[in-house]
């Protein structure tokens, strides 16, 4: 195939700057046409460049190039499965590191021990969580646990309970959430409000092998969240993984534009912080291979995995 002229690639604005890092490597590095043009679209999570959209975004040639989180969407989408109703011809180029679990806390005092009592016992929550539409892969991945539990967010409202929303997980009003007593939080971000839920009386609890089970056949497998991320916590629990931001593309683009992409990652990557528990910069092996803080997904785009290998990456 020819060597594509327009290169884009399409974002959340949450990673703009690994975007912005990446698409300006490309340009420099890649000894592109004189009228060649590297795009980049940055969107809300909402948007057609975030959540559940992206991958739908990119399979139609709308964009060369996506960022999927958690990486568990990328697979959801090859798959066919949840939200898409066929299989998605897409190649990953590498994964962003981001250490992430996804949490249901409720305070202790509450008396609840797991989230089947919540169903079988019809408790009126106030629970803290997300604000979105039904493309809001935070929404909808929350939504396929509490389904499995028997239960979803307008069954706490019928039960007498009050859903309250939040735009991110770091918002300032989940603090204000938090210290006013409110009940419990579905949410993940678990960095950036997981202290101030333990500090306030709460605890995380786990969920079920099957339906770990259940998720992990969407593409979301489980995790361990524990201590060493949260010293406050009793003891470690089994949740669902949330980790990732996988860099995608269709499966058909150009060998030589994948390969291109992926030096472009390697010659910034050092650039590149991993949100990792114990940051520091991303690693190429990291990047295409996956690991704890995300996993690769989905099959690697030849074009890239010819460079990896050329590298020693691989």
């Amino acid at each position: 195939m020819r060597e594509k002229k327009l290169v884009s690639i399409a974002t959340t604005s949450r990673r703009a700057e690994i975007a912005i890092a990446v698409a300006r490597s490309l340009y420099r590095s890649a000894k592109m046409p004189l009228d060649a043009e590297v795009r980049l679209g940055l969107g809300f999570r909402d948007s057609r460049l975030g959540g559940t959209a992206i991958p739908l975004s990119v399979a139609r040639g709308e964009w060369d190039f996506g960022i999927a989180n958690p990486a568990g969407l990328a697979r959801m989408a090859t798959a066919g499965v949840g939200p898409y109703k066929k299989k998605l011809p897409l190649r990953a180029i590498g994964v962003f590191p981001s250490w992430d679990r996804l949490v249901f806390a409720v305070r202790k005092d509450s008396g609840i021990s797991s989230l089947d009592e919540i169903a079988q016992r019809k408790i009126p929550l106030t629970v803290s969580t997300r604000a979105g539409t039904e493309q809001h892969a935070t929404l909808y991945v929350i939504g396929q646990v509490l389904k499995a539990y028997g239960m979803s967010f307008a069954d706490i409202q019928k039960w007498g309970g009050t859903v309250l929303r939040v735009e991110s997980p770091s918002d300032p009003a989940r603090r204000e959430h938090l210290q006013s007593g409110v009940q419990a939080v579905f949410d993940e971000g678990i960095k950036t409000w997981g202290a101030l839920g333990l500090a306030a009386d709460m605890k995380f609890l786990p969920v079920r092998d099957d339906v770990l089970k259940k998720m992990s056949r969407l593409g979301f497998g489980g995790a361990i969240l524990g201590k060493n991320a949260f010293p406050a916590m009793d003891e470690d629990i089994a949740t669902v993984d949330f980790s990732g931001w996988l860099y995608f593309c269709r499966a058909d683009l150009p060998a030589k534009t994948a390969y291109d992409m992926a030096r472009a990652v390697d010659r910034c990557h050092e650039d590149i912080e991993a949100d990792r528990l114990d940051k520091g910069s991303l690693t190429m092996e990291e990047f295409c291979r996956g690991g704890e803080s995300g996993a690769l997904t989905i099959p690697l785009h030849p074009g890239a995995k010819k460079y990896y290998r050329e590298k020693g990456y691989l």
